[in-house]
């Protein structure tokens, strides 16, 4: 259900729009030449991205090819088209740049990854206690005891600077497709030195991630630190998470976590943060990770925490069940992902392993 309220002209409507977490990315209905459509709500994405299926229902016509670089770091040369009409409440926003590919996330949810070059066309505020997002031609008015988040724009995707124990880490991409709260690579020098810090206990591991171009395992570390500073506030007991090669963002969760609600100006390129004053989540994923590969249910992650539930647990294993359902009970590999997205949200995982052990596994929380 869309509200629609104004009171002079159509630029001074604000529309509210219900949104959801559940799949831990900000999503939303809107429409794509009409037709009725999730839309994913990412600022790192500089162009959206469209299924060929949603494509063809939508009639989006493919008009050639563009080379992308992913949340990978992979360089490929996809199907690019012109949406006719983006639509997200009573705002239609007309001849959109997208790129046509079925990025496994998006096809089995049937969802349009909404990039930042539709997302800039409008001010945006997000109220995660309400579940509610407002969209408006005209600016959201800040209260006083808002921090201001000022961004610079590189290719429509969003920009900033915090600061990390007196260190500004500058270009620091705003990521709102990006699922966790903060991540940096790990050669990046502030994290070398959070590291070294006897305080911050490190935990390491390995986890499936899924770029627009692939699903594969990377290794990643993982900790807890002090002195995050936004604005005039600071902020401790932050998780940062790194991983080769990656470049640093902060995600869907710092705002969902560290606000109540968010507001993005891009009339004045500039976010407001109404904090939430709640503390933030230490919890890791859980304490394995599986993946339907060739018909069969395979570790693909896991970390390596001291009190870990996984430690008898060996890296590509197969495993005979999860949660009672064997590796022939999921259709394909839509059924599972979409089945992992709702068994993630769970706190506890059952493992059979192919000699019949039962192993529960949980999710381990960083020390703070």
């Amino acid at each position: 259900m869309i509200f629609a309220f104004s009171n002079y002209s159509k630029n001074t409507i604000k529309n509210s729009i219900p949104f959801t977490l559940k799949s831990t990315l900000l999503v939303f209905k809107g429409q794509l030449n009409g037709k009725i459509t999730d839309f994913a709500l990412d600022t790192g994405a500089a162009l959206g991205v469209v299924s060929k299926a949603k494509a063809s229902t939508a009639n989006i016509i493919v008009t050639g090819q563009k080379k992308i670089t992913d949340s990978n770091e992979n360089k490929n040369t996809m199907q690019s088209a012109v949406i006719e009409t983006v639509s997200i409440g009573t705002f239609d926003i007309k001849n959109i740049k997208s790129v046509v590919y079925d990025m496994p996330f998006l096809a089995c949810t049937e969802t349009y990854l909404l990039g930042a070059n539709v997302i800039n066309n409008l001010n945006w505020k997000i109220d995660f206690e309400k579940m509610l997002l407002y969209v408006s031609k005209t600016i959201f008015e800040p209260s006083s005891e808002m921090l201001e988040l000022p961004i610079v724009y590189k290719n429509n995707r969003h920009f900033t600077t915090i600061i990390i124990q007196g260190t500004p880490l500058k270009n620091c991409l705003i990521d709102t497709g990006y699922n966790d709260f903060f991540e940096v690579s790990n050669d990046e020098s502030i994290f070398k030195k959070l590291k070294k810090d006897p305080k911050n206990e490190v935990v390491s591991g390995s986890r499936i991630s899924m770029s627009l171009s692939e699903i594969k395992t990377n290794a990643f570390e993982t900790l807890s630190f002090d002195n995050l500073v936004i604005g005039n506030k600071r902020f401790d007991n932050v998780k940062i998470d790194s991983r080769p090669d990656i470049e640093k963002k902060i995600g869907i969760k710092f705002f969902s976590q560290l606000t109540s609600v968010t507001i993005i100006n891009n009339s004045t390129s500039t976010y407001h943060l109404q904090l939430s004053n709640k503390p933030i989540s230490l919890q890791l994923n859980f304490d394995v990770e599986l993946f339907l590969k060739n018909g069969k249910l395979i570790v693909t992650g896991k970390n390596n925490h001291p009190e870990s539930t996984a430690k008898e647990i060996l890296l590509e294993e197969e495993v005979k069940s999860v949660n009672g359902l064997q590796a022939n009970d999921f259709k394909n590999e839509c059924d599972f992902i979409l089945w992992r997205i709702e068994a993630s949200r769970n706190d506890t995982m059952e493992i059979v392993t192919m000699k019949n052990k039962k192993i529960t596994i949980k999710k381990q929380v960083l020390k703070s």
